[in-house]
């Protein structure tokens, strides 16, 4: 099909320095899936700061303010060709003239496929893709059809093959994008002093977080990457993860690097953690304090860590963004 003629897919999300970058990781994976049909062009439409995201100069891509008014922002970029669009989005609550925004969208008879949430718009939505394995179905009882949910349905990018699981010295912490809850500023001197010796921590800085304060004289060896594009080569170059819940944790699972997860944003994943807890794919903490007891647990004990490994490789063993990639250009009518 010539470049002119291709059906345009409109991938729409928001990356702020409260919000992170997980909704933009999510989508470019899917990007990342679409590009491999060559059967559709994909732009992405960002409502926040520029970033440097691997992968993303592959795509066209428009950045502009978070302020600006959604319904506006998202028809400025609308053209005779796209067929199709794609939200994931923070704080629906915040964002106005979504319900007018859908109905202009079918007028004009373009698919809307949303991730993540919205479930109250099901009537206009061709799709909700949950990239969840926990989801409570009967919360949308009007058309239960429209919504896909799993552990098939994670949306993530995979550039590197899976290693062969090992114990050894190198953890990996990741605090997500922004660090929202400022770990980095009392969870290194924690680290440091709780951790055996020969450790050696490798720290992840995301784009929007403060730089972590590494004690002044460490027990332990310790480097810190300030936001590196790609972080697959960090994962497959460790021995254990101690990650926040997010998009993060679930490319960690991916390659099967045991991982001690804990969620620091209060109540909001508490029935999400549990339900986590009872898969057996990870250690899963209360907060900071009980995670880097876990994570002593989960470094003296291989059997542990190899279940983990096996089961969490078990689980993502399907491609969630090839399987969205599938549905995506079905509704754009390729």
């Amino acid at each position: 099909m010539n470049l002119v003629n291709r059906p345009h897919v409109l991938l729409v999300c928001y990356a702020e320095p409260h919000i992170g970058l997980g909704h933009l990781s999510r989508l470019l994976a899917l990007a990342q899936a679409l590009m491999k049909t060559d059967k559709v062009q994909v732009e992405f439409l960002v409502f926040g700061e520029s970033v440097n995201k691997a992968g993303l100069n592959d795509f066209k891509t428009h950045f502009i303010p978070a302020s600006t008014e959604f319904l506006s922002g998202v028809t400025r970029f609308l053209t005779q060709e796209t067929t199709c669009t794609v939200f994931d989005l923070y704080a629906i609550d915040k964002i106005q003239n979504l319900k007018p925004l859908f109905v202009e969208l079918k007028a004009q008879n373009i698919s809307i496929i949303n991730i993540d949430c919205l479930t109250q718009y099901v009537d206009l939505i061709d799709i909700i893709w949950i990239p969840s394995f926990y989801f409570k179905v009967n919360q949308v009882l009007d058309d239960p059809d429209k919504i896909k949910y799993g552990w098939d349905c994670y949306l993530i990018q995979k550039n590197l093959v899976t290693p062969k699981w090992k114990p050894g010295e190198n953890v990996l912490v990741l605090t997500g994008g922004s660090d929202i809850t400022h770990l980095g500023q009392n969870l290194p001197d924690k680290i440091d002093k709780l951790l055996k010796l020969g450790t050696h921590v490798h720290w992840i800085k995301g784009p929007f977080a403060r730089p972590p304060k590494i004690p002044n004289h460490t027990r332990l060896k310790w480097t810190v990457y300030n936001a590196p594009e790609r972080l697959d080569e960090y994962i497959v170059q460790s021995h254990y993860v101690l990650t926040v819940f997010g998009v993060s944790f679930f490319e960690v699972l991916q390659y099967g690097i045991p991982t001690v997860v804990f969620s620091p944003y209060e109540h909001q994943t508490s029935e999400e953690m549990l339900a986590l807890a009872k898969e057996n794919v990870a250690m899963v903490s209360k907060n900071d304090n009980t995670a880097l007891n876990d994570l002593i647990e989960l470094m003296n004990n291989n059997d542990i860590a190899l279940t983990y490994s096996e089961n969490a490789l078990k689980k993502l063993s399907v491609n969630g963004s090839k399987q969205l990639s599938e549905l995506v250009c079905s509704l754009a009518r390729v």
